[in-house]
């Protein structure tokens, strides 16, 4: 019984040769564009993969492991990526990286090539509008996932961060600064990480009492850019806020850069909480108050549940992993000057 298309299937359906076919599942640049696109078309169709790495991994494991992020710009991942590639190297591991950008279709493009290169496992930050049933189709090609930061269900195993208790225990702090007026930068409509920060935020804001106006709940980018449309987005309001959470500290970079700009200083003219404690973070000026997660921890954790997954038998498998790590609040003078 046949297990699957073949390239004859392919060559069929696209009114090819056989060799055109495996030409352009070999990225040959002597097929012509329309054609090329034409078989990949057809391979698409059939649910046909290529396996570039089937005749030499026959008949032995991979020892490749895939790693998809969705933003590397933000120094956390890179911080997370170092601390996952250093693990499973110390146990025989090397790793194939990729950048999805927040790109949907790159996401799909960069998982059926390493789909294709045979990875052992994938460890994987979803890209913003990931579908629900991804998971579970990358559990159907045999290959082990542990997905990082961003949770997709309680059937996969996940390590990321308890961000309602983090960014409610940011916004306690700013309260006990004696701020009552208290903004959140980086909201993302639908976006369940922002969803459960924002929550956090108003369930402390909530506990004290303290009402808030829907204009203190900023939505921007999740960049130093949206850190500064948020500063001037706060001081445009008749009475602004005197103190700011943000979503990540490339959000309060951004913030920190755009009040050194207007002539003010964070901690006095706006107290400022981040969340990530990068490296950077602390050489700010002022150092900036965030959250912190541990980085290096949540990379170790989440490398050690995937080598688990890759040792494990089948008579012998590990309920699934989640772990979300509470947060710790790193105080440091971005937000301990006075309220106004």
């Amino acid at each position: 019984m046949k297990s699957g298309p073949t390239i004859q299937d392919i060559a069929a359906a696209a009114g090819v040769s056989k060799s055109t076919v495996s030409l352009v599942l070999q990225q040959s640049p002597k097929i012509r564009a329309e054609t090329a696109e034409k078989v990949r078309e057809a391979a698409r169709a059939l649910g046909y993969v290529y396996n570039r790495g089937a005749a030499t991994l026959r008949g032995r494991r991979s020892t490749t492991i895939g790693m998809v992020i969705n933003d590397l710009t933000n120094p956390f991942f890179v911080e997370l990526l170092v601390a996952i590639e250093r693990v499973l190297a110390q146990s025989g591991y090397t790793t194939l990286m990729a950048h999805t950008a927040e790109d949907l279709e790159m996401q799909t493009r960069v998982l059926q090539s390493m789909r294709e290169q045979n990875v052992a496992g994938l460890v994987m930050s979803p890209a913003l509008g990931t579908p629900d049933s991804l998971p579970a189709e990358i559990r159907s090609w045999g290959i082990p996932l542990v997905l990082v930061m961003r949770p997709m269900g309680t059937d996969v195993d996940t390590i990321g961060v308890d961000n309602f208790v983090g960014f409610q225990l940011a916004t306690e702090h700013l309260i006990e600064q004696g701020h009552t007026r208290i903004a959140f930068a980086g909201n993302r409509a639908g976006y369940t990480v922002a969803t459960q920060r924002r929550q956090g935020y108003l369930k402390a804001m909530a506990d004290h009492g303290l009402k808030v106006d829907p204009r203190w709940i900023i939505d921007v980018e999740l960049t130093p850019e949206g850190g500064r449309q948020a500063v001037r987005a706060i001081f445009d309001l008749a009475s602004p806020p005197t103190a700011v959470v943000c979503y990540n500290d490339q959000v309060a970079f951004g913030v920190l850069r755009e009040l050194d700009r207007m002539g003010k200083r964070a901690g006095k003219a706006l107290a400022v909480v981040g969340c990530d404690n990068v490296v950077a973070s602390e050489h700010t000026n002022p150092p900036l108050t965030t959250l912190s997660a541990g980085a290096d921890t949540l990379g170790t954790i989440a490398s050690e549940t995937l080598l688990s997954r890759l040792e494990e038998s089948a008579h012998n498998e590990q309920p699934i992993m989640q772990y979300f790590a509470k947060p710790k609040l790193v105080v440091r003078e971005s937000s301990t000057g006075p309220a106004q």
